[in-house]
């Protein structure tokens, strides 16, 4: 394997990486921009050491194998530290799934099948993105419309972010405003409706409330 063609491969998983992770920022989860595109690194650069040292090998094809297995048994401890279990909810087995896919899209890269690694990466996004919107329009989660009131204290926005991941609530359309010696906090938040119950209970002790309301 030729210097380019190495170089192709690690810039094409950086790519590909970079658009999932992209889309895994965007949606505020642990494993973002970064991560993805590390993972993708990676493996694709483990691969192609391991299609570098087989080369004029009986035994090449073993060797990937084991290269193969080797990364994905190391990418599965990853997406293990991802997943959360708390007060009966499992959260981040989606974050955990797509480690893995970039992992053996990274594995893909590096051995060398870039037409299937294009139509991986398009249906690893198109999964997160697509379906996404249809599990938001039709598996009926709830909307709900925050304003809270409270005393300003040192990383409240860093707290709120917390809860939701903890919970498994999304936030969107997030405003602050200060007012005196007060912070005015208006969001939504998507989920479940006990997810929701659960989040709200937590917000109680987000800080000194001094109003609080939900539509």
């Amino acid at each position: 394997m030729g210097i380019l063609e190495l170089i192709l491969q690690l810039v094409l998983a950086v790519a590909l990486g970079g658009l999932i992770g992209i889309e895994r920022e965007s949606s505020q989860k642990p494993a973002g921009f970064r991560t993805n595109i590390l993972v993708c690194v990676g493996s694709a650069m483990m691969m192609s050491l391991a299609v570098g040292l087989s080369q004029g090998s009986a035994n090449s094809s073993e060797t990937m194998v084991r290269m193969a297995a080797g990364v994905v048994t190391g990418i599965g401890f990853l997406g293990a530290g991802t997943i959360i279990h708390a007060r009966g909810i499992v959260i981040g087995l989606t974050t955990a799934t797509t480690i893995w896919l970039v992992a053996g899209l990274g594995l893909v890269i590096g051995a060398g099948f870039y037409a299937p690694a294009l139509i991986l990466a398009a249906l690893i996004i198109a999964t997160l993105v697509i379906f996404r919107r249809i599990e938001d329009l039709y598996l009926k989660k709830n909307i709900f419309h925050y304003h809270l009131k409270l005393k300003d204290s040192q990383e409240v926005l860093s707290k709120l972010r917390k809860l939701s991941f903890h919970h498994g609530v999304k936030l969107e359309r997030l405003s602050v405003k200060r007012e005196g010696e007060c912070l005015l906090i208006n969001f939504s938040a998507t989920g479940e409706e006990q997810k929701e119950e659960d989040f709200t209970d937590s917000l109680m002790n987000l800080g000194q409330l001094e109003e609080f309301r939900v539509d």
